[in-house]
């Protein structure tokens, strides 16, 4: 039995480009391999001529021909069935493997016999054999596949998993890899990401690679796969296309009276600001846009607001009389992790969002999205799109590469970004306390915020805590909030917030593993 199984459906491919695929499969550095050819009737006679000469080279190669043209699925199923080896590597007709490929996914398959499925980064190759496009990607992230498959190359599975989950399923051509990857990562007992460049995607004429827009099909059959996932998860969710091999989903409920009740914490001075060029109270603001604008049928509001020791509000302001407003007095020093801990103490939501005073909401749907996400597996914070006055991004999450700092800001926010990750959720390794959705089980859990922080690093320690309990953050850009950056409180930090910080976070300052590239 081989330890690598290498799966290749061919149809009409390049001569050229088909013998510098077979060229990067028999100069692979490690020989424990066969190679399952299925040819799904090519019209192309050099195709059929190129493969049997190359069957008679090397006895770990077999070559199947189909009678009848069966379409992508059949002819990866075929060559699935012909599989022997212990893990099964899919590779492109017209595509390249570094000649350490199988070498590299073994020598990651050896550190853990738990691994199930491997992924690797890719770049393409155009037709001057020139190297672009490299996709530098993050570390398995389950929340990025459900809208993207990043994953794509080089994927390598156990076979017994795709035993288990019956390997490629009919209707599901041009993104039958993406319904497979779905099927076996919800089922792998663990997924590991090699992050080394070991596959490259040709750029030929009709191909994705080349033109997204070049097989409209398969990416309404990824819109299926989506769906697909989510049925197996139970949640109801759309899904809708973005730009090709993007996908969003919107979480939706058909009996709003289940919806679990949510407590909003808000803390405040009252300042009053300029907003669109119009003198406001800010907390005023946020409160009557909550309220008159959110779809959520079931929530609270906790204003945690700045008293003088007599009693009195700092900066006295109006909020509407209503029994889902309540107030928390706070008379110490300024601590934005003390403020949002007394808000939350004082909560009886099940779910919580902790957002600044100098926020609008964008997305009346915006605590259906946030707390949409909570329901998947392993979620322990949620975070949206923050944008500023102007529209550019504000916070796309958080990230420690090179120090800690947010994602995207100052970036158009009308972009799909990098690899399109501002149309997507995904996760990263915190998001801001300007507006952030957690269980309150989850809060009591780990403590709540550090008051060791006052101004900030409470928000991101709150979501490292979440990390040590195996509780993944999720940005989406399905949820929209204005955030007009910290004009209540200040962006600056103290110096004791920043020896706080890398104090106790240090180890992790200067990696992020979902935000390689350029993101």
């Amino acid at each position: 039995m081989p330890r690598f199984s290498i799966v290749t459906p061919v149809y009409n491919p390049p001569a050229k480009a088909l013998r510098e695929c077979i060229k990067s499969v028999r100069k692979q550095t490690f020989a424990d391999w066969e190679w399952c050819i299925v040819n799904d009737c090519s019209t192309q006679p050099h195709v059929r001529r190129i493969l049997d000469r190359l069957a008679t080279q090397d006895s770990r190669i077999r070559v199947a021909h189909r009678t009848t043209n069966g379409g992508i699925v059949a002819a990866s199923q075929d060559g699935l069935d012909m599989a022997t080896g212990v893990f099964v590597a899919l590779l492109d007709h017209d595509d390249v493997i570094a000649k350490r490929a199988l070498k590299r996914v073994n020598e990651e398959l050896l550190k853990d016999d738990t691994i199930d499925y491997v992924y690797t980064d890719e770049d393409k190759i155009d037709a001057k054999g020139r190297h672009y496009d490299v996709f530098r990607k993050p570390d398995f992230d389950p929340v990025r596949l459900r809208g993207q498959n990043y994953c794509c190359h080089f994927s390598v599975f156990r076979n017994s998993l795709l035993d288990e989950i019956g390997g490629f399923r009919a209707g599901f051509d041009g993104s039958q890899d993406f319904d497979l990857i779905l099927r076996a990562t919800e089922r792998a007992r663990k997924v590991a990401h090699i992050p080394r460049v070991l596959y490259h995607w040709r750029v030929v004429p009709g191909s994705a690679a080349g033109d997204v827009h070049a097989k409209p099909y398969a990416y309404d059959a990824g819109k299926k796969a989506v769906e697909s996932h989510f049925a197996r998860l139970n949640i109801p969710i759309e899904v809708e296309k973005l730009n090709p091999g993007s996908y969003k989903h919107r979480f939706v409920t058909t009996d709003k009276s289940k919806l679990p009740h949510v407590s909003i914490v808000i803390p405040t001075r009252g300042d009053t600001s300029r907003i669109w060029g119009a003198a406001t109270c800010m907390v005023e603001n946020t409160v009557h846009n909550i309220l008159q604008n959110s779809t959520y049928p079931t929530f609270d509001i906790v204003v945690v607001r700045d008293v003088n020791p007599d009693g009195s509000m700092v900066h006295p302001f109006t909020l509407p009389t209503q029994k889902n407003v309540r107030f928390v007095d706070y008379s110490g020093t300024f601590n934005i992790a003390a403020k949002w801990n007394s808000g939350v103490l004082a909560s009886h939501g099940e779910f919580v969002v902790v957002l600044d005073d100098d926020t609008q909401i964008a997305t009346p749907n915006w605590l259906e999205q946030l707390v949409g996400q909570l329901h998947l597996p392993n979620i322990g914070a949620t975070g949206p799109m923050l944008q500023l006055e102007d529209g550019r991004v504000c916070s796309a999450g958080f990230s420690l590469r090179p120090k800690p700092r947010h994602i995207s800001k100052g970036d158009s926010s009308t972009d799909i970004g990098w690899m399109g990750i501002h149309t997507i959720a995904r996760t990263v390794t915190a998001v801001s306390g300007a507006c952030m959705a957690f269980r309150r089980s989850t809060f009591d859990e780990v403590g709540g915020f550090s008051e060791n922080y006052q101004n900030l690093f409470a928000d991101i320690d709150f979501c490292l805590k979440l990390k040590s309990l195996n509780l993944d953050t999720v940005w989406t850009p399905e949820a929209k909030v204005y955030h007009f950056d910290a004009r209540t409180r200040g962006a600056n930090t103290t110096d004791s917030d920043q020896q706080n910080f890398e104090k106790r976070w240090g180890r992790f300052i200067g990696s992020d593993a979902y935000t390689r590239g350029s993101a």
